[in-house]
């Protein structure tokens, strides 16, 4: 996970200074298996805050909630094995993360994209 390291605290200081909008995984490695994105957003789910995983196909979508040590796991493995770049969308700046056809991880920080936060919704069922 140490590639991934400027990423993922970029992720949990947005989390804990209330700066999160939303997180999007892009550009799939192998477009004819189905997975085009996956977007991330925070959730109330039994009064607590998780993270919803929307993993979008071409034909449909399914949803998924994980804790924030649950999403990091889940991120390093999508961006291994499945896309090329994620998108940290906050408040302060977006951070850019694209992975290498060798696997090398590289970050770079641009202007933020938003200036509200999302609008808070109750988890999918």
């Amino acid at each position: 996970m140490s590639d991934f390291n400027e990423f993922f605290e970029a992720l949990q200081e947005s989390v804990a200074q209330d700066e999160f909008v939303k997180l999007t995984l892009s550009k799939p490695l192998r477009k004819n298996e189905g997975l085009l994105n996956v977007y991330v957003r925070t959730v109330l789910k039994d009064a607590k805050q998780v993270f919803e995983f929307k993993y979008r196909f071409a034909e449909t979508n399914t949803f998924k909630q994980f804790s924030l040590e649950e999403t990091k796991l889940e991120l390093e493995k999508l961006l291994l094995t499945t896309f090329r770049a994620g998108t940290l969308f906050t408040l302060s700046y977006d951070l850019l993360v694209m992975i290498s056809k060798k696997k090398s991880v590289s970050c770079r920080d641009t202007a933020p994209s938003f200036t509200n936060k999302l609008p808070e919704f109750p988890a999918q069922k």
